[in-house]
């Protein structure tokens, strides 16, 4: 899944000459937390609620006056990391696991066409998972073989379970893989049964580290 299926397009912007309180009004209207600076459509900085917060103890100010007349563009940053639309959201959990943001702004070229939160990746990791409705999650070990996962696969088609989402990820030893599936049962024990039947490893939901 790409970022300009998932960012948030046309949000809301600051120019560089704006006052502080007037970011701080539409931070708090539209219960923001970051906001992009820019300058026609050419993103220039990103502000912050903490770069406000910061702005506001400086001047003993606080709410819609933090920072009062103060311009934008004494506070906000200028080195922004950014996005484009081919982006994966892989790659942008990482930036944003890894640097501590809150939101990316998502451009091509220099004009900016979106941002994408920490709020638009969980949405989209909901809607990737297919977690809506109740299902019964199992973790599955077993070697890298196509002919296993097949067989897997084949055990819940026998058993006439859907399976609502699979994530497979390395197990940690070499050629072994691991399985999350989400299936729509709640029978549970029957599943786990039907599995280890078939010599399928079952991992503990709990962590033995």
């Amino acid at each position: 899944m790409f970022v300009g299926k998932r960012m948030t397009r046309n949000p809301k912007t600051v120019s560089p000459d704006d006052p502080l309180s007037v970011a701080a009004r539409t931070m708090r209207e539209h219960r923001f937390n970051h906001l992009p600076v820019v300058e026609g459509e050419r993103l220039v900085g990103i502000l912050s609620d903490t770069d406000l917060r910061n702005a506001s103890l400086e001047s003993g100010e606080g709410g819609e006056a933090a920072g009062g007349s103060r311009p934008v563009r004494e506070i906000m940053r200028t080195q922004v990391w950014s996005l484009t639309p081919e982006d994966s959201l892989e790659d942008a959990l990482l930036i944003i696991s890894q640097r501590k943001f809150g939101a990316l702004p998502v451009l091509e070229g220099d004009r900016l066409v979106g941002i994408l939160t920490k709020m638009d990746l969980l949405n989209a990791f909901v809607d990737i998972l297919d977690v809506d409705e109740v299902c019964f999650c199992v973790d599955v070990a077993f070697p890298r073989s196509l002919s296993r996962f097949e067989e897997l696969i084949r055990i819940f088609g026998e058993m006439g379970i859907r399976i609502r989402s699979c994530i497979i990820a390395p197990q940690g030893e070499i050629g072994a893989l691991n399985a999350h599936l989400r299936v729509d049962t709640i029978d549970g024990p029957a599943v786990r049964r039907a599995l280890r039947k078939r010599g399928f490893e079952i991992a503990d939901p709990v962590s033995t580290l």
